[in-house]
C-alpha cells in the first residue's frame, strides 16, 4: 500500500462524498459525518469533497466551456461529479498538479473511476473533456486566477 493506493482511495472516497452531496442536496460536512459512520474517510478525500461541492457552480461553468456539442444538463450525474472533482483539482488546487499529483494522474484517476462507476463511453468522454481543460491550463487560456471571484 503506497501513496498511489491512498491517493486513488482518497479520490474514490471524495467522489462518493460529492455524489452523495449532489443526490441528497446536503452540505459536505453532513455527508462526511454520515460516511464516517461506515468508514473513516481520508483527510485528502474530505478536503477534495468540501472544495468540489463548495465550488460546483464554478466547476460547471468551466466544464460547460469545454463541452463539444453537449449541454451540462445532458451529462449523467456520475460523470458530472467526476468531471467536477477533476476540474476542482486541476483549476483550484494548483499544488495538486505538481509533485506527486500531476495533471495526468488526476485525469487518469477520473477515467479509472468512470470505468468503475459509469461506462467506458463515459470514461472516454471524461478523458476528452479533461484533456481539453488540461491543454487550456497548459497554454494559459484557463488559469485559476481568472476563475476566482472576489469573495
Amino acid at each position: 500500500m503506497g501513496s498511489d493506493n491512498n491517493r486513488i482511495k482518497a479520490r474514490e472516497q471524495a467522489f462518493c462524498l460529492c455524489f452523495s452531496a449532489e443526490l441528497a442536496k446536503e452540505k459536505p460536512e453532513e455527508i462526511i459525518d454520515a460516511y464516517s459512520e461506515v468508514e473513516q474517510p481520508l483527510e485528502f478525500a474530505c478536503e477534495l469533497a468540501r472544495g468540489c461541492v463548495n465550488n460546483a457552480e464554478k466547476c460547471d461553468e468551466i466544464i460547460s466551456r469545454y463541452l463539444k456539442n453537449w449541454k451540462l444538463s445532458r451529462i449523467p450525474k456520475v460523470s458530472k461529479t467526476l468531471l467536477r472533482l477533476a476540474v476542482y483539482q486541476l483549476v483550484f488546487c494548483p499544488d495538486n498538479t505538481s509533485g506527486e499529483n500531476p495533471v495526468g494522474i488526476i485525469i487518469n484517476d477520473a477515467v479509472r473511476l468512470a470505468k468503475i462507476y459509469a461506462t467506458d463511453e463515459d470514461a472516454a468522454f471524461i478523458n476528452g473533456v479533461l484533456g481539453s481543460i488540461a491543454k487550456a491550463l497548459e497554454n494559459g487560456t484557463l488559469t485559476a486566477e481568472s476563475e476566482k471571484t472576489d469573495e
